[in-house]
């Protein structure tokens, strides 16, 4: 059997077959070694599943770790702590409504979070892997995430609530709900059995990141753009066809209700902005082939999208 190594230096990013010291995040001083079986880089992150070690004589426990150091190797310590505040107000907010992997351990030098692990896939790799099962549930996912933007709208979580920065918007209601930086639909998935059946019943949301205060309908059109950004990206064949906009048409009256033009529109530009003009990657040849791509293909799935919002969107 491979010996695990331990890794100390601050600036090492986590690799499998390595073991870290986290700490309890309720226990302060409570440290255990954590082993990261697999790790995959994101663009903003390092994620993948990792083994805590209870004790020396108990099994280990399967957990999902993530690092937040980014595609080009910078650090960033403000992600890693909205990542944290973002876990615990969705966790308490939402407790009845959706399951929120629980937050168990950090390693603030190295980055580190070390979040309960559920076996699950997510809508968009449902989407890709299986349509027919996506078809029948994504309206019903959608009706449960309507419970989702109620609770977002008044939280009854004053401590923790009233620190939360408010951000001023011109459009919809007053900036007194709850929201997430990365709420949207590729964040949601259905838990499954040992035999990979998914449990529809057993909605998990996570990666809710940074958490302020805004219109509710500023978090509806998060939703309502990244149901429609679902095709973008890969494969090559979705992302030419450009949004599902019979898709759009499914879930537009089970949302509709938060829904405000001004606000789609917010939330387009800002995707244009981040998804045209921001790119990361391990290399300038790995950026060049994204911007390519975007110039291609990606510009006009935005134009698709737009003109089919302000058309049905007011």
């Amino acid at each position: 059997m491979q010996r695990t190594k331990t890794t100390s230096l601050i600036s090492d990013q986590i690799q499998p077959g390595h073991a870290y010291s986290v700490e309890n995040v309720l226990t302060p001083g409570n440290l255990l070694q954590l082993e990261c079986i697999d790790v995959v880089q994101r663009n903003w992150s390092r994620v993948g599943p990792g083994r805590l070690a209870v004790t020396p004589e108990s099994a280990q426990r399967r957990v999902f770790v993530k690092q937040n150091i980014d595609k080009g190797g910078s650090r960033q310590p403000e992600h890693w702590k909205h990542e944290q505040t973002g876990a615990a107000i969705a966790a308490k907010l939402f407790a009845d409504i959706v399951q929120v992997p629980a937050l168990s351990h950090q390693n603030e030098q190295l980055l580190i979070n070390v979040f309960e692990y559920v076996d699950l896939i997510t809508l968009d790799e449902l989407l890709r892997i299986d349509p027919v099962s996506f078809d029948k549930h994504i309206e019903p996912v959608t009706s449960r995430l309507v419970r989702v933007l109620d609770a977002m709208s008044a939280p009854s979580m004053t401590s923790l609530v009233d620190s939360l920065p408010a951000k001023k918007r011109t459009y919809g209601g007053p900036s007194t709900a709850v929201n997430f930086k990365g709420f949207e639909i590729r964040n949601t998935g259905f838990a499954r059995t040992e035999d990979g059946v998914i449990k529809p019943d057993n909605l998990v949301a996570f990666d809710f990141v940074r958490p302020y205060l805004a219109p509710v309908e500023e978090a509806a059109a998060k939703l309502f753009v990244s149901i429609g950004l679902l095709n973008w990206g890969k494969p090559l064949d979705r992302f030419a066809r450009g949004p599902d906009l019979s898709l759009l048409e499914r879930v537009l009256p089970i949302l509709q209700p938060f829904l405000d033009g001004r606000a789609i529109q917010a939330e387009l530009e800002l995707q244009a902005r981040f998804r045209t003009h921001e790119f990361q990657g391990s290399g300038a040849l790995e950026r060049m082939f994204k911007q390519l791509g975007i110039d291609m293909l990606g510009k006009r799935y935005l134009r698709k999208l737009e003109h089919w919002c302000e058309r049905n969107i007011k």
